[in-house]
């Protein structure tokens, strides 16, 4: 569904074990160099455990595409099997023809006889046996006869073992010791750290052909807390968090996208993780003793003897109190004591607890993730200074109202039946001229060149756009070509308010949802837009012309708009670190792709910030 808005061509985030889309951190190429030496080294045991969705799977998958012409794999996926299963399925996988009454023995003497013909034509064998966790007693003894297949120098068989971390409790057995001795490699895959998210999450896009960071610093950290760096978790969550994105049509993923992501897919104890868990626990049962202690010390007062001179006064202190029932829940221990410390009247204007929950806001039978884990401000999510190497929140996603304004008619049949009488009403050549009239450009009606050709010697410049996030990015009204019923329509959008869009189909307007046009757009269309006092050229670090410090000017003017630190070496010709720092934070404040180059959307958003009054745009910036 988000694949076109996107500009990608499959889904970065499925979770089926696919090697093209294993990110190599430190750990896994860690344990891909224990395997590799373990195989080389003609061990005739490796061990791999991690936790679940850690990637051992894949990591497994990935070695299976390196290993050499000369090794047969027998590879098991299901490991709740007995000893005669165990040799049937090994002799499946190696093509080795047996009777289905063959007993254990004449199995063995079969898969024996199969691995001396192989060594001999210089042919190695392993064994891989995945969720080996699950295996029994007597199937791990079965394995370790089959390690006493062997030549007089090395050993016929070599065995990999993939499980959770039980497994390693199961090798510790003492009737189990004579197989966990002859392991010669072992290693446990941990989960990704806090700096590897990013890594790791622009990796797997780019995979599926996406050129751009699609994530806020803000969503990676909230996918690390929410995740724990599980590699599972943190598909399933950035998968659901851009479906979140495309249905609000932001051009990046933030943290409010992941959280509404973990609602979704209830992630709320085992991704949390158990700290969090006993935390919210903590706070919850540390809230109903405040509230038990401060109703008691309450009544106790209430019904002192000492204190009926007090009671009519008492009693209207307690009546301001919120009801302590099933309906509410309890924060902040702290404001017990000041109940207890003070007999007197004013307890009645001292805001003693706060209702955070309601029963009548919660649907029966919902499963949440509490609101003070996914809603509090955490150091990383209130920052908004960029970090160089990854794209901050975009600007635009700011714009989106909690309540979306409708348009003021039915979308799905009346904007689909214009444009069901608009077919090429509205063909190239005059989309373009209309479009040009918001730069003050009047077409002739008679084109020696292109229109783009024409446009570029007044000064205005054609740009393609391909994905709606590189649309929203370039920020300028465009033509687009929008698709229905196999029929193609090109119409004009000049502006957009929160989630709707001011559309020219013909020669008539129209007010449609964003949401339509992105679903119908068929990834074609043209943007306008006048190049600065350097063109268009593309600069990065590295370069050096004599029109970089007019460059260098033009982008101190937009950061001084910006309120942002200005460059210092306005006059250099060369495009340097401080140049290119200072372009990615500018690209970083404004949601645009964040590669320190100077491109189009850069030097669109600079004529934006320096020249807002006339500069169209589909909408304005928030800064």
């Amino acid at each position: 569904m988000y694949l076109t808005y996107f500009g990608l061509t499959e889904r970065p985030f499925s979770i089926a074990p696919d090697p093209h889309y294993l990110y190599m951190s430190n750990r896994h190429k860690e344990a891909m160099a224990h395997l590799t030496y373990g195989l080389s080294q003609g061990g005739c045991f490796i061990v791999l455990t991690g936790e679940v969705g850690t990637g051992k799977t894949t990591l497994c998958r990935n070695l299976l595409t390196d290993l050499p012409e000369n090794v047969d794999v027998a590879l098991i996926l299901n490991a709740n099997i007995n000893e005669q299963e165990l040799l049937q399925t090994i002799c499946d996988e190696l093509k080795i023809d047996y009777q289905e009454s063959a007993t254990q023995k004449r199995l063995l003497d079969q898969i024996n006889a199969h691995l001396l013909a192989t060594f001999a034509d210089n042919r190695h064998t392993v064994l891989i046996i995945d969720e080996a966790q699950l295996l029994s007693r007597n199937v791990l003894e079965q394995i370790r006869l089959l390690t006493n297949l062997e030549t007089t120098k090395s050993k016929l068989l070599q065995i990999i073992l993939i499980g959770q971390p039980e497994l390693n409790q199961v090798l510790t057995r003492n009737d189990l010791r004579q197989l966990a001795q002859r392991v010669t490699a072992r290693y446990h895959l941990g989960s990704l750290d806090r700096a590897e998210i990013g890594d790791y999450v622009n990796f797997r896009l780019a995979v599926a052909s996406c050129k751009q960071p699609l994530f806020s610093r803000q969503a990676l950290n909230k996918l690390y807390s929410l995740s724990g760096g599980i590699p599972r978790k943190i598909n399933v969550l950035a998968d659901h968090a851009l479906l979140a994105a495309y249905a609000k049509t932001q051009a990046m993923v933030d943290s409010k996208c992941v959280k509404a992501a973990a609602k979704e897919v209830f992630l709320d104890s085992d991704s949390v993780g158990s700290a969090v868990t006993g935390h919210l626990n903590a706070n919850r049962w540390w809230g109903l003793a405040v509230a038990v202690v401060l109703l008691n010390v309450l009544l106790w007062w209430y019904f002192a003897p000492s204190n009926q001179d007090v009671n009519e006064s008492a009693g209207q202190a307690v009546s301001g109190l919120p009801a302590v029932s099933e309906s509410s829940e309890l924060v902040d221990g702290k404001q017990s004591t000041a109940a207890s410390s003070s007999v007197s009247t004013e307890v009645a204007n001292q805001p003693a607890l706060t209702t955070i929950i309601k029963s009548d806001q919660i649907a029966p039978g919902s499963v949440q993730i509490a609101d003070e884990f996914l809603d509090s401000p955490s150091d990383a999510d209130s920052q908004d200074d960029p970090l160089i190497g990854q794209a901050s929140n975009p600007p635009i996603n700011n714009l989106l109202p909690a309540a979306p304004r409708r348009p003021s008619y039915d979308i799905d049949s009346e904007f689909g039946a214009v444009l069901d009488t608009s077919a090429d009403v509205t063909g190239r050549i005059l989309a373009l001229r209309s479009l040009a009239l918001a730069w003050d450009v009047d077409l002739p009606e008679q084109l020696i060149k292109s229109p783009c050709e024409e446009l570029k010697q007044v000064g205005v410049a054609c740009v393609s756009a391909n994905s709606w996030s590189q649309l929203l990015r370039l920020n300028r009204p465009a033509v687009l070509v929008l698709e229905q019923r196999g029929q193609l329509h090109r119409i004009i959008v000049f502006d957009m308010e929160d989630d709707v869009a001011r559309v020219l189909v013909g020669e008539n307007v129209h007010s449609v949802e964003v949401s339509e046009l992105a679903a119908r757009w068929a990834r074609d269309a043209t943007v306008l837009w006048r190049p600065g006092p350097v063109g268009s050229r593309l600069f990065q670090q590295g370069d050096e012309s004599q029109q970089m410090p007019v460059l260098r000017a033009h982008l101190n003017q937009a950061l001084s708009v910006a309120s942002m630190p200005l460059l210092s070496d306005v006059g250099s010709t060369k495009f340097d670190l401080d140049l290119a720092q200072k372009v990615f934070a500018l690209q970083s404040r404004f949601g645009i792709v964040a590669d320190s180059k100077v491109g189009d959307e850069t030097y669109t958003l600079m004529n934006e910030l320096i020249a807002p009054e006339t500069t169209p745009v589909l909408r304005p910036r928030a800064w």
